[in-house]
């Protein structure tokens, strides 16, 4: 199959190309980087992939590049809102997916794969947090945008889905929270990280329920005001995350807003491989994380410790599992992580 990857020399382009490359299809990348700048470490994880500069928003360039393509995987976008750039950031990531889509179309192309976001649902870089209604959240879990990146996402669903009804186009977009290059998870950040969880998660449950929700509010409030000074741009990320070190339970709500979801690039290289060659029609929105939590502590605990209100279980969660589930990917596309971040730990 010959299958055209847009930004494929990005932290998730890279691995993707080579693993489609390593399945036997032919893969064109397309960027906007100038193909001499491309980092030797980079160009050497996607060697056997031909490379064609384009930027997305200028349709007239970026057509003909999809001629004698089978599939498409749209992964070139604005990762993560930057202040000020709004304005930039529709146009790459609606306006350019969009002609991504509108360019499959008018070459009979009729399998589009794309990145969407754990934010599409709208809560990691909201001004306002998403209700939950349950848990697991599934893909029919309702959403709330409120800021420009995370609508970017629902937008491109929306596309996607106007191409499926428009021009039969079938495709899946993927949900990806943080990606991670599998080397971090080796690292002594991370083993910091992992421990600073267990300690908060130890002094938390120890207290009084009560005295235990006191603080907790306490640091979600703390983590909010941090949050919105940082999206304003007041504070780096380094002086965000020096601050949220001095807060009680701090690292917990920080990741609470994303579940505390992440997935190893090797399993988002899976998932997009699969979502190209897997039989099925249809546009599908794809919750794709790792089946445990980050923190590798027992979920019901952090969900009852960072979301008290939410009594509704649609399904058992045992041990770390996590608090999104994954089996409509298990079932479409036959996606199973292979590489946990999260491991049971017993507090």
């Amino acid at each position: 199959m010959n299958v055209l990857v847009t930004g494929g020399i990005g932290h998730v382009g890279r691995p993707a190309v080579a693993r489609l490359l390593a399945h036997g299809h032919e893969v064109r990348i397309l960027d906007r980087v100038v193909e001499s700048e491309i980092a030797a470490e980079a160009a050497a994880e996607v060697d056997g992939a031909e490379y064609r500069q384009v930027d997305i928003t200028d349709y007239a360039a970026l057509r003909p590049h999809f001629e004698d393509i089978d599939a498409v995987v749209h992964l070139a976008a604005i990762p993560d809102p930057i202040p000020g750039k709004d304005a930039e950031i529709l146009a790459i990531n609606c306006g350019g997916s969009f002609n991504v889509y509108q360019a499959a179309a008018e070459n009979g192309i009729k399998r589009v794969v794309s990145a969407s976001s754990i934010n599409a649902l709208g809560n990691g870089f909201g001004v306002r947090p998403v209700p939950v209604h349950y848990f697991p959240i599934d893909e029919a879990h309702p959403g709330s945008t409120s800021d420009v990146y995370s609508f970017s996402k629902q937008v491109l669903e929306e596309i996607a889905a106007y191409f499926w009804r428009r021009e039969g186009i079938s495709g899946a977009c993927l949900r990806f929270p943080w990606v991670f290059d599998h080397r971090w998870f080796q690292s002594e950040e991370h083993n910091g990280f992992r421990a600073l969880f267990q300690a908060m998660a130890d002094e938390l449950l120890a207290l009084p329920e009560a005295s235990r929700q006191t603080h907790v509010q306490a640091s979600m409030a703390e983590m909010e005001a941090l949050r919105a000074q940082h999206e304003r741009g007041e504070i780096t990320d380094e002086a965000m995350f020096a601050a949220v070190r001095e807060i009680p339970a701090a690292m917990l709500s920080f990741g609470s807003r994303d579940f505390w979801e992440t997935l190893d690039a090797r399993d988002a290289a899976q998932a997009i491989e699969k979502a190209v060659t897997a039989d099925y029609t249809g546009s599908h929105p794809l919750w794709i994380v790792d089946s445990r939590n980050s923190a590798g502590l027992p979920t019901r605990d952090l969900a009852s410790l960072l979301y008290p209100d939410v009594k509704t279980w649609t399904q058992p969660v045992e041990g770390s599992e996590s608090l999104i589930s994954i089996e409509k990917g298990r079932a479409l596309i036959g996606f199973e992580p292979e590489y946990s971040l999260g491991s049971e730990v017993a507090l």
